[in-house]
C-alpha cells in the first residue's frame, strides 16, 4: 500500500507597487494511492494485481483565475502477468481507468469566466512485449502497446492570457480523451569492450491535443487586450497524429582501462499531423536530433576516503531543427548548438562509514547563447538591451 499527499502552494506577484499582492495562487491537493498484490510465484509465473488513483482539488485564492476551481477523482485496476524460459521472457498487463471531473463556475463582472461543467473519461491501456537472449552478448526487444490520456483542466476551460506562451488561451469543453497504439522494438549488445543499445518506436495517436488560432468576425487574427497587453486567442482543438523515432547508445570501455568510458546517445524523434493544420503537418513542440558525447573515468577506491570516484566531460550537440510547427506562425526554425560541460563526484568516508557524497558540475562552460526549440521564451519580445528576439538559455 503506498499512499502520498502533496500540497503545492503555486504563486506569482505581478504588481511591483504592491509586491505582496499575489496574481495568481493555485492551491492545488493531491492525494495519491496505490495497492499491490503480488500473488504467489507458480511454475515461473509472476502475477500482480492491483489498483491506483488520486484525487485532486484546485482552489483559485489570487486576484486572476487562468483555470476554475474543480475536484478531480481518478481510479484504475490493472493485472501484469511475467513469464520466465529459458531465454525468453514474455510480460504483459491491462489496466482499466476512470477519471470524474467537476468544475466550478467563476462569475466575473457581468459575465462567467467559467461554466460550471461534469466529465468523465474512461478507457482500456495495456501492453505486450517480449524480451529474447539467444546468447549471453545479445539480447533482443519487443514490445506493443496501447495507452490514453484524458485531457487537462487547461485543455477544457482555460480562459485567460498564458504569458508564459504569449496566447490568450480558449479551452474546448468537447474534447475527448487522446489514445495511441505504439509498437518499439530494439536489441542490446553486452561485451567487455564496448555496450550498444538500439531503440525505435512507432506510435499512432488518435485524437491529439494541440491550438489552433481564432479568426475575428471582421477576418483576421482574434486579437484580446488583457491587463493592457494584446494577445493572440487560440482554442485546443485535436487531430489524429503520429510520432515516431530511434535512440542509439554506444558505451566504448576498453580492457584493460576499465575505468574509462566513451559514451555516445545519438535521438531522433519526429511528429507529424494526418492532415495540414495551416499548411504545416509537423506536430509543436518535438525536440531536435541530438548528440551526446561523454568522456567518464570512474574509479570505485581512489584511497582511505574517497570511493565511486568519478569526472567526465561531455559535448552536447543539438541539430537545427527545420520541421517547426510553422501553423499559425507558432514556430519557427531552430539553429543548432554545442554546449560543452563537466562535472566530478565522490563519495567520502571515514573508517568505512559513509559520511557525505559530492556532485559539482558546470554546464555551458564556453558560454554559447543559444536557445532551446522546446523554449515557450524563444518567441518573447525583443530584448531593448541586445536587439535580439526572445529569452535566451543560461550561459
Amino acid at each position: 500500500i503506498n499512499l502520498a499527499y502533496q500540497d503545492n502552494r503555486r504563486q506569482e506577484f505581478g504588481n511591483p507597487e504592491e509586491p505582496k499582492e499575489k496574481s495568481l495562487f493555485f492551491d492545488l491537493g493531491t492525494l495519491n494511492y496505490n495497492l499491490i498484490w503480488q500473488l504467489p510465484e507458480k511454475n515461473e509465473w509472476h502475477v500482480s494485481i492491483g489498483a491506483g488513483g488520486m484525487r485532486q482539488t484546485n482552489r483559485n485564492k489570487g486576484l486572476e483565475a487562468l483555470i476554475p476551481e474543480y475536484n478531480l477523482f481518478d481510479a484504475g485496476a490493472f493485472v501484469y502477468v511475467q513469464r520466465f524460459f529459458k531465454d525468453l521472457t514474455l510480460s504483459g498487463g491491462a489496466r482499466f481507468d476512470n477519471r470524474s471531473i467537476r468544475s466550478f463556475s467563476l462569475f466575473d463582472g457581468t459575465d462567467y469566466r467559467f461554466n460550471a461543467f461534469q466529465k468523465g473519461f474512461s478507457n482500456l491501456s495495456g501492453s505486450f512485449g517480449l524480451s529474447y537472449e539467444p546468447s549471453k552478448l545479445l539480447t533482443f526487444k519487443w514490445n506493443i502497446a496501447r495507452g490514453f490520456r484524458s485531457p487537462s483542466l487547461s485543455e477544457l476551460s482555460s480562459n485567460g492570457a498564458h504569458e508564459g506562451t504569449n496566447r490568450y488561451e480558449y479551452g474546448e469543453p468537447d474534447l475527448k480523451a487522446e489514445t495511441s497504439l505504439q509498437t518499439d522494438g530494439g536489441f542490446q549488445l553486452n561485451h567487455e569492450h564496448i555496450t550498444v543499445d538500439l531503440s525505435v518506436f512507432y506510435n499512432r495517436m488518435q485524437h491529439f491535443i494541440y491550438y489552433r488560432k481564432l479568426e475575428s468576425v471582421n477576418g483576421g487574427d482574434s486579437l484580446l487586450q488583457d491587463a493592457g497587453n494584446t494577445f493572440t486567442a487560440f482554442r485546443f482543438h485535436q487531430q489524429n497524429a503520429k510520432l515516431y523515432g530511434a535512440e542509439l547508445n554506444v558505451d566504448l570501455h576498453p580492457h584493460p582501462l576499465d575505468w574509462l568510458h566513451f559514451e555516445n546517445t545519438f535521438s531522433y524523434v519526429r511528429g507529424r499531423f494526418d492532415a495540414t493544420v495551416d499548411g504545416s503537418d509537423n506536430l509543436p513542440l518535438i525536440p531536435a536530433i541530438r548528440w551526446i558525447n561523454t568522456l567518464r573515468g570512474s574509479f570505485n577506491n581512489a584511497g582511505r576516503s574517497l570511493r565511486n570516484l568519478y569526472v567526465r566531460l561531455e559535448a552536447d550537440n543539438t541539430f537545427r531543427q527545420s520541421k517547426p510547427f510553422t501553423g499559425f506562425n507558432t514556430e519557427t526554425a531552430t539553429a543548432g548548438y554545442t554546449l560543452l560541460n563537466a562535472g566530478a563526484g565522490s563519495d567520502v568516508y571515514k573508517k568505512k562509514v559513509l559520511l557525505f557524497s559530492v556532485y559539482l558540475s558546470v554546464s555551458n562552460i564556453t558560454n554559447k547563447s543559444y536557445q532551446n526549440h522546446l523554449s515557450r521564451l524563444k518567441y518573447t519580445d525583443v530584448n531593448p538591451v541586445t536587439g535580439r528576439m526572445g529569452v535566451f538559455n543560461m550561459g
